[in-house]
């Protein structure tokens, strides 16, 4: 629990065993369905769901920035997934006959991998029949050429593909609006602004799925990727449809496309053998076409050709970016406990919707706090809830789902009374912007951050500076089974910093493993911690400057591999914190003598710990002491409240952890009592001297 001065011994061995988002067994084992049963997540998550999807067939592969939109009816009969780094439609299907299998197939997608079934390693792959797949290059043409335009990673281990978006001035995702249960794509190419919506006409053998486009402002000429086919398929057309043969392992397989309202002088393209496209002309603004896919086989091509031909004009799209009905209408009443302690912390419970129609998972990832005191918090499984009623007594706290779908948002802060989150694609800001408190915009605030398919490198917070600057953290690429990593992206083991506009973004510092939590404080001091594990052999307290590098050479982004990092403020041995939470300052009135006091929470022993710091010669050192109270969960967040000046701590039971709970937020009333524990620490040749808040 301390740091001395004397140096660190050149090597530090130790072993992880699966901490919070950690490399060790998991709980659940590799594929295998938890004891609790699977309907923890075959949740309805709404119309869509980002994730990290693994493609089948020819085209096999990952799309790591993966939005799975929902089409059909109640959003149920079809998915189409699109890239929001390629800005690329990756492929789409319809639902079929559910395999044989695990029970937690949901209809559209095998729910594998480390969110869903708790496995290290995998990705959902899509459930049904495959309609069309794509390569991964960029969905829109610049200058009539389709090479990858971003630059690979560099240094160790660095991945062989690159990662991340296309350039601003080749294409830009925006966000999506949700008008009821249908969604909107808005993004650019170029200086073109297009809405994109997926869609999926007829039932059964004539269901077709589109993609219905709105071109909004001129811009140049761009060919649009549309499906990968056999590379000795011709463009043969019947009754104005492309017939195209897709997969050589069935080759009775046909693929019929249909255009609907095409620019004049657009005309279908071979991008290179085998992946068609669609040159169109320079735009002009207020173009409007319609894709049609549809798969049957050689013998049903008249009924294929019939169900496009019944394929409705591409409309006006202008009406989904307004606000449309709700889908989450029902409030969640639920009773609290407040807690009788008798000391100066009393311990309160906010209860949460466990049971709620939507059969969400609440594992929280972030939580923050409304003007008003209104709570809001995000889960793993890509909801956010927002909370009202949070008073003395805690009889009748009421929560309402205000989002659903995001990827993995494990960060939560609220500026201005407008939520951002912190998702493994970006951060994303939620506008209600017809206050039924429902999200009907999620903009892509930034969306800068690499993304690989690596089960580990989740994102992690999100806290602001005193300029508005946002940080969040990211994890490293820890490989199934803990030892070593799968290929780096240069984002990897990173704290990021995002401007206050979100058009800026930087890497701040490097050499993180699994930083679950950060905090930014008074004076902009920034803290973390980190997971022990691969070059991490014991949990620690950090602060945080500008450039710094904190732990693990893999990681670093620097080469030569550094041999010496950043002095940490002190490890924590394994019965003090085996996996590290965030920390909080405590900004409060309320709680007098202890204002401005520095707190670090414990993932992995759902402990509170109070922090004691000096600084000598520019380093800080320390060390902690346990606040005495039991939790229900594994500790993630904290924040104080504007309304009642109390410290609020959120987390979750994702793997290993002493906390007992799913998910939890606690609330830490300051009593006033005496406070019988150290509150500074001072190191000098004679040894450590402690203060203490009363006299002993």
């Amino acid at each position: 629990m301390i740091n001395r001065l004397t140096p660190l011994l050149g090597v530090c061995v130790a072993v992880c065993l699966g901490a919070t988002f950690g490399t060790g067994a998991a709980a659940y084992g590799a594929g295998a369905a938890p004891a609790a049963g699977p309907l923890k997540w075959d949740m309805d998550y709404g119309p869509f769901l980002g994730l990290t999807v693994d493609m089948p067939g020819r085209t096999v592969g990952s799309t790591p920035k993966g939005i799975a939109l929902r089409v059909g009816e109640n959003h149920a009969g079809g998915t189409i997934l699109f890239d929001t780094d390629l800005l690329r439609c990756s492929g789409g299907w319809t639902v079929g006959a559910q395999p044989a299998g695990p029970a937690w197939t949901n209809g559209f997608l095998d729910m594998k991998g480390v969110a869903f079934s708790g496995s290290h390693g995998g990705n959902p792959a899509p459930v049904g029949n495959m309609v069309f797949l794509t390569s991964a290059l960029p969905g829109w043409s610049k200058a009539g050429s389709f090479e990858d335009p971003r630059p690979l990673p560099t240094g160790f281990g660095a991945s062989r593909v690159p990662f991340g978006p296309l350039p601003a001035d080749w294409a830009k995702y925006k966000g999506m609006y949700r008008h009821g249960d249908k969604m909107l794509l808005s993004y650019t190419v170029g200086s073109a602004a297009v809405w994109e919506a997926p869609g999926l006409e007829g039932k059964g053998a004539a269901s077709v799925l589109t993609r219905s486009f709105n071109v909004r402002s001129p811009g140049a000429a761009s060919t649009l990727l549309v499906a990968e086919v056999l590379e000795s398929a011709t463009l043969d057309e019947t009754n104005g449809c492309l017939v195209l043969p897709d997969a050589p392992e069935k080759p009775g397989s046909r693929l019929l496309l249909k255009v609907l309202g095409a620019p004049k002088g657009s005309r279908w393209v071979w991008i290179a053998p085998g992946k068609l496209g669609l040159e169109l002309p320079a735009f002009k603004g207020g173009e409007s076409f319609k894709l049609g896919h549809w798969k049957g086989t050689e013998n049903q091509i008249e009924a294929g050709v019939a169900a496009l031909g019944a394929m409705s004009p591409c409309e006006d799209l202008s009406g989904l970016t307004k606000p449309g009905p709700g889908l989450w209408p029902e409030i969640v009443s639920v009773q609290g406990e407040v807690g009788t302690e008798d000391g100066p912390f009393q311990l309160d419970k906010i209860a949460l919707p466990v049971e709620n129609p939507w059969r969400s998972w609440l594992r929280i990832g972030g939580m923050d706090f409304f003007k008003d005191g209104r709570v809001v918090f995000s889960t793993l499984a890509g909801d956010v809830w927002v909370g009202s009623g949070i008073d003395d007594s805690l009889r009748n706290i009421q929560w309402k789902r205000f989002a659903s779908g995001l990827f993995q948002p494990l960060g939560l802060r609220i500026v201005e009374d407008v939520i951002y989150v912190t998702c493994r694609d970006g951060i994303v800001r939620l506008i209600d912007s017809n206050g039924d408190g429902e999200a009907d915009y999620y903009e892509a605030f930034n969306n800068e951050v690499q993304v690989t398919p690596n089960f580990h490198e989740f994102m992690f917070d999100l806290q602001t500076d005193s300029d508005g600057n946002f940080y969040f953290a990211k994890g490293g690429p820890v490989k199934g089974g803990g030892r070593g990593w799968d290929p780096i992206a240069s984002h990897n083991g990173t704290m990021m910093k995002v401007s206050k506009d979100g058009s800026k973004f930087e890497v701040f510092a490097t050499g993180f493993r699994a930083p679950n939590g950060i905090c930014v404080g008074p004076n902009n001091v920034i803290t973390t911690g980190d997971n022990e594990g691969t070059w991490v052999p014991m949990c620690y307290l950090h602060i945080v400057k500008k450039d710094s590098f904190l732990s693990v050479p893999d990681l670093s982004h620097r080469e030569p591999l550094p041999t010496k990092f950043d002095p940490h403020v002190c490890f924590f041995p394994k019965s003090v914190d085996n996996s590290s939470g965030g920390q909080v300052w405590v900004t409060s009135d309320k709680w007098g003598p202890l204002k401005g006091r520095l707190f670090h929470l414990s993932y992995g022993q759902a402990s509170l710990y109070e922090v004691m710091m000096e600084e000598v010669n520019g380093v800080f050192q320390g060390g902690v002491t346990k606040v005495p109270l039991k939790f229900a969960t594994g500790l993630m967040r904290a924040r104080f409240s504007p309304a009642d000046g109390q410290m609020y701590l959120a987390g979750q039971k994702g793997w290993q952890t002493s906390g007992a709970e799913e998910g939890a937020i606690h609330r830490i009333r300051y009593t006033g009592k005496p406070h019988y524990a150290p509150n500074a620490l001072r190191v000098t040749d004679q040894g450590i001297h402690l203060s203490f808040d009363q006299p002993l």
